[in-house]
């Protein structure tokens, strides 16, 4: 059954946000220590690989519980945040450069995301 947005609920979608942001850097990171000469068992030893992996069954369950309780019209642009958290994230973390309209297109999506998921916001 779902309901309208609530506290909780706006938390494990940031929370799937979060682990979706963090399985997409760590599938970067692993892919950037891969030798190139053994390029499957190379990445298959990367403990990045594995902890993304992870990451991603984690999110899976989460937003599973999301959609029990929420309508997908409304948790799907929420995760439309990974689009926007995703590059800024690796820009601090990796160090990859974003350019100004890159930074000003995030911005616009969390805009976006804001007005859609306040829109039924309950407290």
């Amino acid at each position: 059954m779902t309901e309208p947005l609530s506290g909780w609920t706006l938390g494990l979608l940031l929370f799937c946000v979060l682990t979706d942001m963090g399985r997409e850097l760590n599938f970067k990171a692993a892919s950037l220590r891969v030798e190139s000469s053994h390029h499957i068992a190379s990445l298959a030893a990367q403990p990045l690989l594995w902890a993304g992996l992870v990451l991603w069954a984690i999110e899976g369950v989460a937003w599973l519980v999301v959609l029990e309780h929420v309508q997908l019209a409304i948790a799907f642009p929420v995760m439309a945040l990974t689009y926007a958290v995703t590059p800024l994230a690796a820009g601090l973390v990796l160090r990859e450069t974003l350019t100004a309209r890159q930074r000003r297109g995030a911005a616009l999506v969390a805009l976006g995301v804001l007005v859609v998921s306040l829109s039924d916001l309950r407290a």
